[in-house]
């Protein structure tokens, strides 16, 4: 499985941009080994962890990156210098920022996103900022705008987010659906409730409801994206959310089928 997404990632147009300005980026890179597919692997991880949104990354994107790229070359064994690394941890910023900033003319979240991580990037903005406007980096190709809105918008995710490696878990086999006479957005809204009432918890960090929202998408194969405009629009009018009685109302009916069934048993009623 591993090596299907990273197959499929060198046939994107996403590798024809790294190839193309990889000559030119590698020769001020002297002691790290790494190649063009290396780079992207690194890239995808960036904007893996953009995507992802756990709390706190977009003030500290750049800092996520340094990290996990100085444990990758640990893990492998290979050296590396200061000044090599803080260079690549960069350009995979200014990299992973040039992709994402092709998917904002649609969206406001990703406007604001994009607007934290630049603010996160504190002193080393210039550097990152510099390398994003060079002309080598250019990603005028409508292809590449194409797959990185694409790429962006899915629940899909190319790397493990702990450390920088191909993501290598089958998806879940899908055993339900929501069904087609249940509107989504009261699916929403009884999400957004439990989350309200502290019905999860996280095993990776903080909880957010994107995490959740995905959680519950994944689970029915379906795409959740659209949960924060879906629930500002349709909270206009709450007299028109009857989801919470139907749910009440169900629920009454499970427990008169249990006493139902304890009356045809002989058995006395609940209290």
């Amino acid at each position: 499985m591993a090596e299907e997404r990273k197959n499929k990632l060198l046939e994107s147009p996403l590798y024809a941009f790294v190839t193309k300005g990889w000559v030119k980026w590698s020769q001020k890179i002297v002691t790290l080994q790494a190649g063009e597919e290396d780079f992207l692997l690194y890239l995808v991880w960036a904007l893996d962890t953009i995507k992802e949104q756990v709390d706190g990354i977009n003030a500290g994107l750049r800092d996520r990156v340094y990290t996990g790229l100085r444990d990758h070359f640990i893990i492998r064994h290979f050296t590396s210098n200061k000044p090599d690394l803080d260079y690549l941890t960069n350009l995979v910023c200014a990299a992973a920022l040039a992709c994402f900033g092709l998917t904002l003319a649609d969206s406001q979240e990703n406007q604001k996103t994009y607007s934290e991580l630049v603010s996160g990037f504190g002193e080393h903005w210039k550097d990152i900022n510099d390398l994003k406007s060079g002309a080598v980096m250019d990603t005028s190709a409508p292809e590449l705008k194409e797959w990185a809105v694409a790429y962006m918008a899915s629940e899909h995710f190319s790397t493990y987010n702990d450390v920088i490696d191909w993501n290598n878990d089958d998806m879940a086999e899908i055993l339900i659906h929501r069904a087609k006479s249940f509107e989504k957005i009261d699916l929403y809204r009884v999400i957004m409730a439990l989350i309200e009432i502290g019905a999860f918890e996280s095993v990776e960090g903080n909880l957010t409801k994107k995490k959740v929202f995905k959680a519950f998408a994944d689970m029915l194969g379906d795409n959740f994206d659209d949960f924060q405009n879906n629930l500002s629009a349709g909270s206009k009018n709450k007299n028109d959310i009857d989801i919470f009685d139907r749910l009440k109302s169900g629920f009454e009916q499970y427990e008169a089928g249990k006493d139902e069934k304890l009356e045809k048993q002989g058995k006395p009623k609940r209290r």
